[in-house]
């Protein structure tokens, strides 16, 4: 594997200028060509610079490429940040922000780009999708948990396994939306019907993970939990003790 070049602390503008310069180059070459068609020659072309420069903050093509993820996967995580749990909301309306922070940010240009590079190319670099799965969506998934372990512990809702439920969720909220852009960049989204598929997926996650419907509506539910509601598949339901 590739040793990780990158510009330390201590780096002067120039450097930063040019390294942002190359990885600016390289993000657009890699998507509009692929990894095996994009050249070093290509990339300086575009970005300007020397092959000593790029030898020395990346290694190489490979390490070039392993540099353009990790920024993108800093971006995406950036752009997560909206993606928490607010004690304040109900649960439907704090799973639905979360929601729709993730979709958003799964769906955007720069997103789909890269992880279309990723999906084609990401074999040819060990270890990245891991990263790249680990930084993203992952993080997303143990927010979510956490926040759904919350709702366990006020007593709305128990789940055997908040990690699985929270893939399970988002998975629901991602699913055609990002498979539809992901195929078809020029496919446009119209954000009404965005948010009613997101809201009717939280709706359906809820009512998979709630004995009585009105438990999820609200901190300190009004309806309390029956006692001996049977399990439903993805979450269960335990009466109060």
């Amino acid at each position: 594997m590739v040793a990780e070049h990158r510009a330390g602390p201590g780096a002067g503008p120039r450097s930063m200028a040019r390294r942002r310069a190359l990885l600016d180059a390289a993000t657009r070459l890699f998507v509009e060509k692929g990894f095996e068609k994009t050249t070093l020659s290509d990339i300086i072309a575009l970005a300007g610079g020397s092959r000593a420069t790029l030898y020395e903050q990346f290694g190489d093509k490979e390490g070039l490429f392993r540099a353009v993820l990790e920024a993108h996967q800093e971006r995406f995580l950036a752009n997560l940040e909206c993606v928490e749990a607010n004690p304040s909301l109900r649960p439907e309306d704090a799973l639905t922000h979360m929601a729709r922070g993730f979709l958003r940010a799964m769906l955007h240009d720069d997103s789909l780009s890269v992880l279309r590079v990723l999906v084609a190319e990401g074999g040819r670099v060990p270890g990245i999708a891991e990263t790249f799965l680990a930084m993203g969506p992952d993080t997303t998934a143990a927010r979510v948990a956490d926040y759904l372990r919350v709702l366990s512990a006020k007593g709305l809702l128990r789940i055997d396994d908040p990690a699985m439920a929270a893939r399970a969720f988002l998975g629901m909220i991602v699913g055609r939306l990002f498979l539809d852009r992901l195929v078809d960049p020029q496919r446009a989204i119209d954000p009404e019907k965005e948010d009613l598929y997101i809201r009717r997926a939280v709706r359906l996650f809820l009512a998979g993970a709630a004995c009585c419907p009105q438990a999820a509506k609200g901190p300190g539910a009004e309806v309390p939990l029956r006692p001996g509601c049977p399990a439903p598949a993805l979450a269960r339901i335990a009466g109060a003790s």
